[in-house]
């Protein structure tokens, strides 16, 4: 499968954000293009809003999304929220579990879900929340109900982009799946620290086979089914997990879900 992974600096305006992302992204060919975190705003904006501009994006550019994740108005409260466009369909695909303390997001943001792996073609996607990378537990969940792909939208800063990669490639490798993490350039943060970009692609041995600069850019990565089945064959950590541990991971989820 070839995916496009689009990171850019975020202009103020939603519709500024939109149009950089198709600029990027029009001339790429793949099969899925997928984006970073509040890549759209800042702001919280209404889930049918949300939902209206992953939908204009996808028909535009003819192309399966994943929409990043993105602060929603829902409910009465406000949520950090992924949706997909899937076969001219939207889907939710993430929530964010654990809001930031770092940047204060636990004083806006209600904790969301967990949403299991949804299928594009014949490919297992788990969306894990920024931060929510940090805590195994849930790329663990993904292994469990078999994703292929971890996929990461993202807001990080400068200081901590090696640390980002150094978990990205270990949920790769542990969980033996391929990872990706998609982040901001050049966005700064409430605190004034400012993203980096340097998104990444780990396969599932953790070898890295794709970084990206600092620049605003979209690249096209293709990711090889036989080789994750090698791994998964060849590794027994998928395999013990699954036979092992699951059952305490899926009751964790069920007792805080």
């Amino acid at each position: 499968m070839k995916i496009t992974l689009v990171q850019f600096r975020r202009r103020p305006l939603a519709e500024e954000n939109i149009w950089t992302a198709i600029s990027l992204a029009k001339n790429e060919k793949s099969d899925l293009i997928i984006f970073s975190e509040n890549w759209l705003s800042s702001k919280a904006i209404n889930l049918d809003d949300y939902i209206y501009y992953i939908e204009k994006i996808g028909n535009i550019l003819d192309s399966n999304i994943l929409g990043g994740i993105q602060y929603v108005n829902e409910s009465d409260s406000i949520k950090s929220v992924g949706i997909s466009y899937i076969n001219r369909k939207p889907v939710r695909i993430c929530e964010k579990i654990n809001p930031s303390k770092a940047v204060g997001e636990r004083e806006i943001l209600a904790g969301g879900k967990y949403i299991a792996p949804i299928k594009v073609y014949d490919w297992k996607i788990g969306c894990i929340a920024c931060v929510d990378i940090f805590y195994p537990e849930i790329s663990r969940l993904h292994a469990i109900n078999m994703a292929d792909i971890i996929y990461n939208p993202a807001s990080i800063s400068g200081e901590s982009v090696k640390l980002w990669h150094s978990v990205l490639q270990t949920r790769a490798a542990e969980n033996v799946v391929y990872s990706i993490g998609v982040n901001n350039t050049n966005t700064m943060y409430p605190d004034q620290r400012i993203t980096a970009g340097e998104s990444v692609v780990f396969n599932p041995h953790g070898d890295k086979i794709l970084e990206l600069g600092s620049e605003d850019t979209a690249i096209t990565v293709s990711l090889d089914y036989d080789y994750f089945d090698f791994v998964n064959r060849r590794w027994a950590f998928r395999e013990d997990l699954i036979n092992k541990y699951s059952n305490i991971y899926k009751s964790f989820f069920k007792e805080n879900n």
